[in-house]
Protein backbone atom coordinates (compact mmCIF):
# COMPACT_ATOMS: atom_id res chain seq x y z
CA UNK A 1 0.00 0.00 0.00
CA UNK A 2 1.15 3.43 -0.90
CA UNK A 3 0.58 7.07 0.58
CA UNK A 4 -1.99 7.72 -2.66
CA UNK A 5 -3.88 4.61 -1.78
CA UNK A 6 -4.16 6.06 2.06
CA UNK A 7 -5.49 9.65 0.21
CA UNK A 8 -7.93 7.55 -1.23
CA UNK A 9 -8.98 6.10 1.80
CA UNK A 10 -8.87 9.07 3.24
CA UNK A 11 -10.79 11.34 1.23
CA UNK A 12 -11.35 13.79 3.94
CA UNK A 13 -7.75 14.87 3.99
CA UNK A 14 -8.71 16.92 0.86
CA UNK A 15 -12.29 17.94 1.35
CA UNK A 16 -13.77 17.77 4.75
CA UNK A 17 -17.51 17.50 3.36
CA UNK A 18 -16.17 13.95 1.25
CA UNK A 19 -17.10 11.53 4.38
CA UNK A 20 -20.64 12.49 3.29
CA UNK A 21 -20.20 10.77 0.40
CA UNK A 22 -18.75 7.49 1.93
CA UNK A 23 -20.12 4.15 0.92
CA UNK A 24 -20.39 2.88 4.44
CA UNK A 25 -22.16 6.20 4.93
CA UNK A 26 -24.37 6.33 2.50
CA UNK A 27 -25.41 2.81 2.68
CA UNK A 28 -26.23 3.63 6.22
CA UNK A 29 -28.14 6.53 5.82
CA UNK A 30 -30.29 5.07 2.82
CA UNK A 31 -31.44 2.00 4.96
CA UNK A 32 -34.41 1.56 6.68
CA UNK A 33 -33.47 -0.40 9.85
CA UNK A 34 -30.71 2.18 11.30
CA UNK A 35 -29.11 0.81 14.33
CA UNK A 36 -27.22 3.17 16.65
CA UNK A 37 -24.52 1.10 18.58
CA UNK A 38 -24.66 3.30 21.47
CA UNK A 39 -23.29 1.24 24.01
CA UNK A 40 -19.95 1.24 21.43
CA UNK A 41 -20.13 4.94 21.04
CA UNK A 42 -20.67 5.21 25.09
CA UNK A 43 -17.71 2.82 24.94
CA UNK A 44 -14.56 5.31 23.77
CA UNK A 45 -12.92 8.13 25.15
CA UNK A 46 -12.84 10.61 22.34
CA UNK A 47 -10.58 12.88 24.96
CA UNK A 48 -7.93 10.99 26.58
CA UNK A 49 -5.49 8.56 24.31
CA UNK A 50 -5.87 4.48 24.42
CA UNK A 51 -5.84 1.17 22.32
CA UNK A 52 -9.27 -0.32 21.70
CA UNK A 53 -9.72 -2.84 19.90
CA UNK A 54 -13.70 -4.04 18.45
CA UNK A 55 -14.00 -7.53 17.78
CA UNK A 56 -16.96 -9.51 16.10
CA UNK A 57 -18.46 -11.48 12.95
CA UNK A 58 -18.30 -10.41 9.76
CA UNK A 59 -20.74 -8.27 7.76
CA UNK A 60 -22.46 -7.39 11.53
CA UNK A 61 -21.06 -3.29 10.85
CA UNK A 62 -17.58 -2.52 12.67
CA UNK A 63 -16.53 -0.75 9.75
CA UNK A 64 -19.64 1.29 9.29
CA UNK A 65 -19.04 1.69 12.92
CA UNK A 66 -15.46 3.22 12.58
CA UNK A 67 -16.89 5.33 9.76
CA UNK A 68 -20.05 6.38 11.57
CA UNK A 69 -17.01 7.50 14.72
CA UNK A 70 -15.12 9.75 11.86
CA UNK A 71 -18.25 11.16 10.74
CA UNK A 72 -18.74 13.13 14.14
CA UNK A 73 -14.98 13.80 14.59
CA UNK A 74 -15.59 15.92 11.75
CA UNK A 75 -18.81 16.99 12.45
CA UNK A 76 -17.57 18.10 15.66
CA UNK A 77 -14.78 20.38 14.25
CA UNK A 78 -11.64 17.76 14.40
CA UNK A 79 -9.51 18.85 11.61
CA UNK A 80 -9.89 15.63 9.14
CA UNK A 81 -5.92 15.09 8.62
CA UNK A 82 -5.59 14.21 11.88
CA UNK A 83 -7.79 11.15 11.14
CA UNK A 84 -6.78 8.39 9.80
CA UNK A 85 -8.22 5.12 8.56
CA UNK A 86 -6.92 2.26 6.28
CA UNK A 87 -8.11 -1.47 5.92
CA UNK A 88 -5.69 -4.15 6.40
CA UNK A 89 -6.69 -6.73 3.51
CA UNK A 90 -3.62 -5.50 1.35
CA UNK A 91 -1.62 -5.01 4.18
CA UNK A 92 1.34 -7.55 3.22
CA UNK A 93 2.87 -7.33 7.00
CA UNK A 94 3.22 -5.93 10.33
CA UNK A 95 5.90 -3.71 9.22
CA UNK A 96 4.16 -2.24 6.46
CA UNK A 97 1.64 -1.65 9.01
CA UNK A 98 4.37 0.52 10.94
CA UNK A 99 5.36 2.45 8.57
CA UNK A 100 1.96 3.56 7.21
CA UNK A 101 1.48 4.74 10.87
CA UNK A 102 4.56 6.29 10.93
CA UNK A 103 3.86 8.40 7.55
CA UNK A 104 0.55 9.72 8.89
CA UNK A 105 2.68 10.79 11.73
CA UNK A 106 4.65 12.36 10.10
CA UNK A 107 2.93 14.24 7.79
CA UNK A 108 -0.34 14.81 9.18
CA UNK A 109 -0.57 14.03 13.08
CA UNK A 110 -0.48 16.97 15.69
CA UNK A 111 1.57 16.90 17.96
CA UNK A 112 -1.07 19.05 20.52
CA UNK A 113 -4.30 18.07 19.69
CA UNK A 114 -5.20 14.57 19.25
CA UNK A 115 -5.22 12.31 16.66
CA UNK A 116 -7.19 9.38 15.86
CA UNK A 117 -6.30 5.79 14.00
CA UNK A 118 -8.78 3.53 12.78
CA UNK A 119 -7.43 0.50 11.01
CA UNK A 120 -10.33 -2.30 9.89
CA UNK A 121 -9.58 -5.90 10.05
CA UNK A 122 -6.10 -5.92 11.87
CA UNK A 123 -6.38 -9.23 12.64
CA UNK A 124 -5.67 -10.05 8.95
CA UNK A 125 -1.99 -8.99 9.69
CA UNK A 126 -0.18 -11.89 11.59
CA UNK A 127 1.65 -10.73 14.32
CA UNK A 128 -0.42 -7.43 14.46
CA UNK A 129 0.19 -7.04 18.42
CA UNK A 130 3.86 -6.75 18.11
CA UNK A 131 3.52 -3.30 15.65
CA UNK A 132 1.18 -1.48 17.90
CA UNK A 133 3.61 -2.37 20.84
CA UNK A 134 6.49 -0.89 18.69
CA UNK A 135 3.94 2.08 17.61
CA UNK A 136 3.09 2.59 21.32
CA UNK A 137 6.95 2.27 22.63
CA UNK A 138 7.90 5.14 19.58
CA UNK A 139 5.85 7.48 21.41
CA UNK A 140 3.49 7.73 18.07
CA UNK A 141 0.28 6.71 20.05
CA UNK A 142 0.58 9.17 22.87
CA UNK A 143 -1.40 11.54 21.62
CA UNK A 144 -3.86 9.01 19.84
CA UNK A 145 -7.32 7.38 20.15
CA UNK A 146 -6.68 3.79 18.47
CA UNK A 147 -9.63 1.97 16.92
CA UNK A 148 -8.44 -1.58 15.83
CA UNK A 149 -11.21 -3.89 14.45
CA UNK A 150 -11.12 -7.48 13.50
CA UNK A 151 -13.40 -10.47 12.39
CA UNK A 152 -11.66 -12.99 14.50
CA UNK A 153 -10.50 -13.62 17.94
CA UNK A 154 -8.12 -16.30 16.97
CA UNK A 155 -4.78 -14.60 17.37
CA UNK A 156 -5.72 -14.52 21.05
CA UNK A 157 -5.26 -17.77 21.12
CA UNK A 158 -2.16 -18.24 19.27
CA UNK A 159 -0.77 -14.68 20.50
CA UNK A 160 0.62 -14.03 24.45
CA UNK A 161 0.84 -10.76 23.47
CA UNK A 162 -1.75 -8.12 24.93
CA UNK A 163 0.06 -5.23 24.84
CA UNK A 164 0.62 -4.65 28.93
CA UNK A 165 0.61 -0.76 30.03
CA UNK A 166 0.23 0.54 26.33
CA UNK A 167 -3.20 0.53 26.10
CA UNK A 168 -3.89 3.96 28.17
CA UNK A 169 -7.66 3.78 29.05
CA UNK A 170 -8.19 1.51 26.05
CA UNK A 171 -10.52 -1.66 26.50
CA UNK A 172 -11.43 -4.48 24.20
CA UNK A 173 -15.10 -4.12 22.67
CA UNK A 174 -17.26 -6.18 21.34
CA UNK A 175 -20.26 -5.97 18.40
CA UNK A 176 -22.24 -9.06 17.85
CA UNK A 177 -25.64 -8.99 16.10
CA UNK A 178 -27.77 -7.24 18.18
CA UNK A 179 -30.35 -8.58 20.69
CA UNK A 180 -34.35 -8.65 20.46
CA UNK A 181 -33.91 -5.89 22.87
CA UNK A 182 -31.71 -3.82 21.00
CA UNK A 183 -33.58 -4.38 17.65
CA UNK A 184 -36.83 -2.80 19.30
CA UNK A 185 -35.06 0.22 20.45
CA UNK A 186 -34.01 0.99 16.98
CA UNK A 187 -37.39 0.44 15.91
CA UNK A 188 -38.38 3.04 18.59
CA UNK A 189 -40.15 0.26 20.99
CA UNK A 190 -39.24 0.85 24.29
CA UNK A 191 -40.11 -1.65 27.19
CA UNK A 192 -39.02 -1.63 31.08
CA UNK A 193 -35.82 -4.02 31.35
CA UNK A 194 -35.68 -6.41 34.36
CA UNK A 195 -32.43 -8.31 34.77
CA UNK A 196 -32.81 -12.37 35.49
CA UNK A 197 -32.99 -12.49 39.09
CA UNK A 198 -36.24 -9.95 38.72
CA UNK A 199 -37.69 -11.72 36.41
CA UNK A 200 -37.30 -14.88 38.72
CA UNK A 201 -38.89 -12.89 41.25
CA UNK A 202 -42.18 -11.86 39.27
CA UNK A 203 -45.07 -13.23 40.64
CA UNK A 204 -48.00 -15.17 38.32
CA UNK A 205 -50.05 -11.99 38.23
CA UNK A 206 -47.23 -9.50 37.29
CA UNK A 207 -46.34 -12.11 34.40
CA UNK A 208 -50.05 -11.82 33.03
CA UNK A 209 -50.22 -8.63 33.33
CA UNK A 210 -46.09 -7.56 31.47
CA UNK A 211 -47.31 -10.53 28.37
CA UNK A 212 -50.72 -8.79 27.94
CA UNK A 213 -49.26 -5.35 28.00
CA UNK A 214 -46.42 -6.28 25.79
CA UNK A 215 -48.29 -8.66 24.15
CA UNK A 216 -48.11 -6.54 20.77
CA UNK A 217 -44.37 -7.22 20.12
CA UNK A 218 -44.73 -11.06 19.46
CA UNK A 219 -45.19 -10.04 15.81
CA UNK A 220 -41.76 -8.57 16.03
CA UNK A 221 -40.01 -11.51 17.37
CA UNK A 222 -41.61 -13.46 14.75
CA UNK A 223 -39.73 -10.80 12.09
CA UNK A 224 -36.37 -10.91 14.31
CA UNK A 225 -36.15 -14.61 14.28
CA UNK A 226 -36.16 -15.21 10.66
CA UNK A 227 -33.73 -12.07 9.92
CA UNK A 228 -31.30 -12.39 13.01
CA UNK A 229 -29.42 -9.67 14.53
CA UNK A 230 -26.99 -8.56 11.35
CA UNK A 231 -28.25 -4.64 11.12
CA UNK A 232 -27.64 -5.23 6.87
CA UNK A 233 -29.75 -8.63 6.77
CA UNK A 234 -32.51 -6.85 9.26
CA UNK A 235 -32.44 -4.28 6.52
CA UNK A 236 -33.05 -6.62 3.92
CA UNK A 237 -35.59 -8.26 5.39
CA UNK A 238 -37.61 -4.55 5.92
CA UNK A 239 -36.94 -3.85 2.07
CA UNK A 240 -37.59 -7.67 0.58
CA UNK A 241 -38.35 -10.05 3.38
CA UNK A 242 -35.48 -12.52 2.96
CA UNK A 243 -31.66 -12.20 3.35
CA UNK A 244 -30.53 -11.76 -0.16
CA UNK A 245 -28.01 -14.29 -2.29
CA UNK A 246 -25.22 -11.43 -2.39
CA UNK A 247 -24.91 -11.04 1.51
CA UNK A 248 -24.81 -15.15 2.25
CA UNK A 249 -22.44 -15.31 -0.84
CA UNK A 250 -20.08 -12.54 0.83
CA UNK A 251 -20.55 -13.98 4.46
CA UNK A 252 -19.76 -17.71 3.25
CA UNK A 253 -16.91 -16.65 0.84
CA UNK A 254 -15.32 -14.40 3.85
CA UNK A 255 -15.83 -17.79 5.90
CA UNK A 256 -14.22 -20.28 4.07
CA UNK A 257 -11.56 -17.40 3.34
CA UNK A 258 -10.60 -17.39 6.14
CA UNK A 259 -10.94 -21.03 7.23
CA UNK A 260 -8.11 -21.70 3.97
CA UNK A 261 -5.92 -18.96 5.22
CA UNK A 262 -6.03 -20.12 9.34
CA UNK A 263 -7.07 -24.29 8.62
CA UNK A 264 -5.76 -24.70 5.46
CA UNK A 265 -8.70 -26.31 3.75
CA UNK A 266 -11.95 -25.10 2.53
CA UNK A 267 -13.39 -28.30 1.87
CA UNK A 268 -12.84 -29.61 5.36
CA UNK A 269 -14.66 -26.72 6.79
CA UNK A 270 -17.36 -27.27 4.22
CA UNK A 271 -17.38 -30.91 5.50
CA UNK A 272 -17.79 -29.59 9.02
CA UNK A 273 -20.77 -27.53 7.77
CA UNK A 274 -22.25 -30.43 6.32
CA UNK A 275 -22.21 -31.91 9.51
CA UNK A 276 -23.32 -28.96 12.12
CA UNK A 277 -27.16 -29.56 11.09
CA UNK A 278 -26.97 -32.97 12.86
CA UNK A 279 -25.59 -31.70 15.57
CA UNK A 280 -26.83 -28.58 16.66
CA UNK A 281 -28.32 -28.21 20.47
CA UNK A 282 -26.98 -31.88 20.71
CA UNK A 283 -24.44 -33.26 23.19
CA UNK A 284 -22.01 -34.87 21.74
CA UNK A 285 -18.13 -35.38 22.55
CA UNK A 286 -15.05 -34.55 20.30
CA UNK A 287 -14.43 -38.32 19.80
CA UNK A 288 -17.82 -39.10 18.96
CA UNK A 289 -17.49 -36.59 16.33
CA UNK A 290 -14.33 -37.68 14.97
CA UNK A 291 -16.26 -41.18 14.54
CA UNK A 292 -18.63 -39.58 12.21
CA UNK A 293 -16.21 -37.29 10.11
CA UNK A 294 -14.27 -40.93 9.70
CA UNK A 295 -12.11 -40.27 6.52
CA UNK A 296 -12.75 -36.57 6.33
CA UNK A 297 -11.10 -36.14 9.77
CA UNK A 298 -9.43 -38.57 11.36
CA UNK A 299 -7.76 -36.42 14.25
CA UNK A 300 -9.70 -35.40 17.32
CA UNK A 301 -7.07 -32.31 17.72
CA UNK A 302 -8.16 -31.35 14.30
CA UNK A 303 -11.72 -31.65 15.15
CA UNK A 304 -11.03 -29.35 18.28
CA UNK A 305 -9.21 -26.93 16.36
CA UNK A 306 -11.77 -26.20 13.38
CA UNK A 307 -14.34 -26.04 16.14
CA UNK A 308 -12.46 -23.50 18.17
CA UNK A 309 -11.32 -21.79 15.03
CA UNK A 310 -15.21 -21.55 14.34
CA UNK A 311 -15.71 -19.85 17.51
CA UNK A 312 -12.52 -17.52 17.62
CA UNK A 313 -13.93 -16.30 14.11
CA UNK A 314 -17.29 -15.75 15.94
CA UNK A 315 -19.56 -18.03 13.54
CA UNK A 316 -19.97 -21.19 16.07
CA UNK A 317 -20.84 -20.89 20.00
CA UNK A 318 -18.86 -23.82 21.97
CA UNK A 319 -20.77 -24.29 25.20
CA UNK A 320 -19.63 -26.36 27.88
CA UNK A 321 -20.84 -28.46 31.19
CA UNK A 322 -20.59 -27.02 34.19
CA UNK A 323 -20.67 -28.98 37.60
CA UNK A 324 -23.12 -26.92 40.10
CA UNK A 325 -21.63 -28.06 42.96
CA UNK A 326 -17.87 -26.27 42.14
CA UNK A 327 -18.83 -23.97 39.45
CA UNK A 328 -16.56 -25.48 37.72
CA UNK A 329 -16.47 -26.35 33.91
CA UNK A 330 -15.81 -30.34 32.94
CA UNK A 331 -13.99 -29.99 29.54
CA UNK A 332 -14.12 -33.64 29.22
CA UNK A 333 -17.73 -34.44 29.25
CA UNK A 334 -19.70 -33.63 26.28
CA UNK A 335 -20.32 -30.12 25.37
CA UNK A 336 -22.95 -28.57 22.28
CA UNK A 337 -22.35 -26.01 20.13
CA UNK A 338 -24.86 -23.69 18.32
CA UNK A 339 -24.73 -21.17 15.28
CA UNK A 340 -23.91 -17.62 16.55
CA UNK A 341 -27.39 -16.79 14.37
CA UNK A 342 -30.09 -17.24 12.34
CA UNK A 343 -28.41 -16.12 9.15
CA UNK A 344 -25.29 -18.29 9.87
CA UNK A 345 -28.05 -20.84 10.35
CA UNK A 346 -29.18 -20.28 6.59
CA UNK A 347 -25.81 -20.47 5.56
CA UNK A 348 -25.20 -23.72 7.48
CA UNK A 349 -28.17 -25.28 6.32
CA UNK A 350 -27.89 -24.50 2.71
CA UNK A 351 -24.36 -25.53 2.46
CA UNK A 352 -25.34 -28.64 4.45
CA UNK A 353 -28.71 -29.27 2.40
CA UNK A 354 -30.31 -29.87 5.87
CA UNK A 355 -32.71 -27.08 7.84
CA UNK A 356 -32.05 -26.46 11.22
CA UNK A 357 -35.02 -26.79 13.26
CA UNK A 358 -37.15 -23.59 14.60
CA UNK A 359 -36.16 -25.20 18.79
CA UNK A 360 -32.76 -25.01 18.06
CA UNK A 361 -32.78 -21.83 16.72
CA UNK A 362 -35.43 -20.10 19.68
CA UNK A 363 -31.97 -22.33 21.88
CA UNK A 364 -29.46 -20.26 19.85
CA UNK A 365 -31.41 -17.05 20.24
CA UNK A 366 -31.55 -17.55 23.91
CA UNK A 367 -27.75 -18.31 24.02
CA UNK A 368 -27.03 -15.11 21.94
CA UNK A 369 -28.82 -12.73 24.38
CA UNK A 370 -27.19 -14.81 27.33
CA UNK A 371 -24.08 -13.61 26.34
CA UNK A 372 -22.09 -10.94 28.45
CA UNK A 373 -19.02 -8.79 27.20
CA UNK A 374 -16.57 -9.83 29.68
CA UNK A 375 -17.08 -13.41 28.83
CA UNK A 376 -16.43 -13.66 25.35
CA UNK A 377 -13.32 -10.84 25.90
CA UNK A 378 -10.49 -12.79 25.69
CA UNK A 379 -12.09 -16.35 24.54
CA UNK A 380 -14.71 -15.14 21.83
CA UNK A 381 -17.54 -17.87 21.19
CA UNK A 382 -15.34 -20.74 23.11
CA UNK A 383 -17.56 -19.62 25.87
CA UNK A 384 -15.40 -21.28 28.95
CA UNK A 385 -16.51 -18.51 31.03
CA UNK A 386 -19.77 -19.20 30.45
CA UNK A 387 -22.89 -19.24 29.64
CA UNK A 388 -22.97 -22.92 30.49
CA UNK A 389 -25.27 -26.13 30.26
CA UNK A 390 -25.99 -29.22 32.44
CA UNK A 391 -26.85 -32.64 31.78
CA UNK A 392 -27.32 -36.12 34.82
CA UNK A 393 -25.92 -39.24 33.89
CA UNK A 394 -29.76 -40.30 33.82
CA UNK A 395 -30.33 -37.85 30.92
CA UNK A 396 -31.86 -34.82 32.37
CA UNK A 397 -30.33 -31.69 31.14
CA UNK A 398 -30.69 -27.90 31.49
CA UNK A 399 -30.04 -26.21 28.23
CA UNK A 400 -27.82 -22.45 29.76
CA UNK A 401 -26.52 -21.64 32.75
CA UNK A 402 -25.31 -18.37 33.60
CA UNK A 403 -23.89 -17.40 36.34
CA UNK A 404 -24.98 -13.79 37.92
CA UNK A 405 -23.10 -12.33 41.22
CA UNK A 406 -22.37 -16.31 42.18
CA UNK A 407 -25.29 -17.39 41.75
CA UNK A 408 -26.34 -20.03 39.11
CA UNK A 409 -29.56 -19.47 37.42
CA UNK A 410 -30.64 -21.74 35.03
CA UNK A 411 -32.94 -21.67 31.71
CA UNK A 412 -34.85 -23.96 29.80
CA UNK A 413 -35.73 -24.08 26.51
CA UNK A 414 -39.23 -25.25 25.80
CA UNK A 415 -40.72 -23.82 22.29
CA UNK A 416 -43.40 -26.31 22.37
CA UNK A 417 -47.49 -26.50 22.21
CA UNK A 418 -47.87 -28.10 25.43
CA UNK A 419 -45.50 -27.76 28.50
CA UNK A 420 -45.37 -30.44 31.38
CA UNK A 421 -43.95 -30.63 35.17
CA UNK A 422 -42.06 -33.43 33.78
CA UNK A 423 -40.07 -30.92 31.27
CA UNK A 424 -38.66 -29.37 34.21
CA UNK A 425 -38.52 -31.34 36.67
CA UNK A 426 -34.40 -31.74 36.87
CA UNK A 427 -34.35 -27.97 36.77
CA UNK A 428 -36.52 -27.51 40.29
CA UNK A 429 -35.08 -30.94 41.74
CA UNK A 430 -31.45 -29.65 40.88
CA UNK A 431 -31.59 -26.18 41.45
CA UNK A 432 -35.03 -25.24 42.99
CA UNK A 433 -35.61 -22.69 40.63
CA UNK A 434 -35.42 -21.44 37.39
CA UNK A 435 -36.53 -20.20 33.96
CA UNK A 436 -38.56 -21.46 31.27
CA UNK A 437 -38.80 -19.92 28.06
CA UNK A 438 -41.86 -21.22 26.67
CA UNK A 439 -43.72 -20.68 23.02
CA UNK A 440 -46.65 -18.83 24.35
CA UNK A 441 -47.58 -20.63 28.34
CA UNK A 442 -47.55 -18.23 31.11
CA UNK A 443 -47.24 -19.30 34.92
CA UNK A 444 -45.40 -19.90 37.86
CA UNK A 445 -44.70 -22.74 39.91
CA UNK A 446 -43.14 -22.44 43.13
CA UNK A 447 -39.84 -20.87 42.25
CA UNK A 448 -40.01 -21.93 38.53
CA UNK A 449 -40.95 -18.63 35.91
CA UNK A 450 -42.44 -20.32 32.67
CA UNK A 451 -42.78 -17.37 29.91
CA UNK A 452 -42.91 -16.72 25.99
CA UNK A 453 -39.36 -16.68 25.08
CA UNK A 454 -40.53 -13.67 22.76
CA UNK A 455 -41.38 -11.48 25.97
CA UNK A 456 -38.38 -12.74 27.92
CA UNK A 457 -35.82 -11.99 25.54
CA UNK A 458 -37.57 -8.02 25.06
CA UNK A 459 -37.46 -7.76 28.75
CA UNK A 460 -34.10 -8.83 29.64
CA UNK A 461 -31.85 -6.02 30.65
Amino acid sequence: MNFDELYIMNPWWRDRVAIYADRNILQYQQSKFKYDPKVLFSGIDLSIPGIYTLRGPRQVGKTTFSKLLILRLIESGVEPSRILFFTCDMVKDNSELVDLVKLHSQTFASKEKMNYIFIDEITQVPNWQAAIKFLADLGLLDNAVVLLTGSSAYDLKISTERLPGRRGVGKNLIFLPITFSEYLETLSVHLDKLDLPSILALGEDELKIIAFKYSFIEAYFHKYALSGGFPKVIDEFEREGKCSDITKAIYRDSVLGDAEKYMKSRERMIEIFEKLPDIVGQRFSWQSLSNDLGPIIRSVNTIVEYFEFLAYSFIVSIVYFIDPSTKEIRRNKQKKVYPLDPMICSIISETGKKEIAMPQIMELLMLRHLMMPQDIEQTALNLTSGPYFWYSEKGNEIDFIVDREGVLIPIEIKYQNRINKSDYTGMKRVFGKGIVATKDTIGKDGNIVLMPIWLLLALMK
